[in-house]
């Protein structure tokens, strides 16, 4: 699993580069961010590694003085940073610091969180990250057509079956699975899916034969196998 997490880039923040991303490492994650471009604006590099990521956490640390109604601004490249994520349909989580301005950053309706004490953000990442495990946990696919189903019901305990994602130009590593009977037909169970809206190629191989779909949708129900061989 991908996560961006936007940040500032200072000594106030260091503790988030030092402590709070190798947490997020430690989870089994995978961490981008813009760390590279220095706090600039939003450019195409950093929108690239958000479309890349599965989720986003985002920081909103003071960054001056207080106004005069007392709120701390806060880095406007997170903000975009979170208002980006936001369109691509992204899963959010803000980390707001305690007496930063409340209207800063485009968040809606997700996932926030409001900070004094940086222990107890930790429990809170752990969770959003958790949550979000739990929801690529795993779904199974009904395989067509009945060519297919005829085919390999007197081989099925001797396939090899395996499927691989497509994500944001990125192809993952293909891994096994097996085959299900069930009502009549055969399911095959992916888990780790890296988000909503990737897709999923399936492979299933038995003496003489190799099937395979074209990358489609997770949100689908069935998938169409062809004939490879």
């Amino acid at each position: 699993m991908r996560i961006f997490i936007g940040f500032g880039y200072n000594d106030n923040d260091k503790w988030i580069a030092d402590v709070v991303i190798p947490f997020v490492k430690v989870l089994d994650c995978e961490v981008l961010t813009g760390e590279e471009m220095q706090g600039q604006r939003l450019s195409d590099g950093v929108l690239t590694r958000i479309k890349q990521a599965d989720a986003l956490i985002g920081f909103l640390t003071k960054r001056s003085g207080p106004a005069a109604n007392g709120s701390f601004t806060t880095h406007q490249w997170v903000i975009e940073e979170v208002a980006a994520a936001l369109a691509l349909n992204k899963d959010i989580f803000v980390i707001r610091e305690k007496g930063v301005d409340p209207q800063a950053g485009i968040s809606g309706d997700r996932q926030k969180f409001e900070f004094d004490e940086k222990l107890n953000v930790m429990l809170e990442i752990a969770t959003f990250i958790n949550a979000q495990k739990a929801k690529r946990l795993y779904k199974t696919f009904m395989l067509l057509p009945q060519e297919f189903t005829e085919l390999i019901r007197p081989h099925y305990k001797f396939a090899k079956c395996s499927y691989k994602f497509w994500d944001s130009g990125r192809e993952y590593q293909s891994e096994p699975t097996q085959l299900i009977r069930m009502n009549g037909g055969f399911q095959v169970a992916i888990s780790n899916i890296p988000n909503d809206y990737c897709t999923v190629q399936i492979t299933v191989e038995f003496p003489g034969h190799i099937w395979s779909s074209d990358y489609v949708p997770v949100a689908l129900n069935n998938v169409q196998l062809q004939k490879d061989n």
